[in-house]
């Protein structure tokens, strides 16, 4: 009769090749499915680079660039609106009576006012006559866009030119009726200075019309 002993080791025997052999299989079907998972990777990179160009765009995706409109101003050439990308620079904006001065760029985002004020993609660009909307925060750029007053003369310096804007109405969003003749500029910013102002509706709004002139 066997012993105890001889019976353990008999079955510990038994039981070692019946962990390894799944083991083994396993390990042989990684080794075989590997070249598969990586051509299909592989085949799976070079269709989201397709798709990439005509999948709608996040804020995420942009980011304040000046090459353009350094491009323009190099060769004293105006950019045009196709030409334009969201977060492209499109100019400079000051105003010494106010102490207001940043850069502008494509889109009214929080990019574009992170590092400056940003023009409405809907507006004119500057000289295209109509309206000209540029929006800015008051917590930021236009934190001293409230010491504005009716002759103020905002200058904007383009990639190959240079406009000023006299100030004519300053008012709230309510009372704004979007009724001006010609080329004008339509300067927003929140009413108040607080940090979390955008989340309010309440909007200081400056028009000042093209041209140096008299306010009447």
């Amino acid at each position: 009769m066997e012993n105890e002993k001889t019976k353990s080791t008999k079955k510990r025997a038994t039981v070692r090749p019946m962990i390894i052999t799944p083991l083994v299989f396993a390990l042989i079907a990684i080794i075989l499915a590997l070249p598969v998972l990586l051509k299909g990777y592989s085949v799976l990179t070079d269709r989201v680079h397709q798709i990439q160009p005509v999948l709608t765009a996040t804020i995420g995706d942009y980011q304040p660039d000046k090459t353009y409109f350094n491009e323009c101003k190099k060769e004293g050439i105006a950019q045009t609106a196709d030409g334009l990308k969201i977060g492209d620079k499109v100019g400079e904006i000051e105003c010494n009576n106010a102490a207001v001065g940043c850069d502008i760029y494509y889109g009214i985002n929080r990019v574009s006012k992170r590092d400056g004020a940003g023009l409405s993609v809907e507006s004119k660009l500057f000289g295209g006559g109509g309206q000209i909307h540029i929006d800015g925060d008051s917590s930021g750029a236009f934190k001293a866009l409230a010491n504005v007053e009716a002759g103020d003369v905002f200058t904007v310096k383009t990639a190959d030119s240079e406009y000023q804007y006299t100030v004519k109405k300053i008012m709230t969003a309510q009372e704004f009726t979007g009724k001006v003749k010609d080329e004008y500029l339509l300067i927003t910013t929140e009413a108040s200075h607080d940090v979390f102002a955008h989340q309010n509706k309440d909007k200081l709004m400056i028009v000042a019309t093209l041209g140096a002139g008299e306010v009447q």
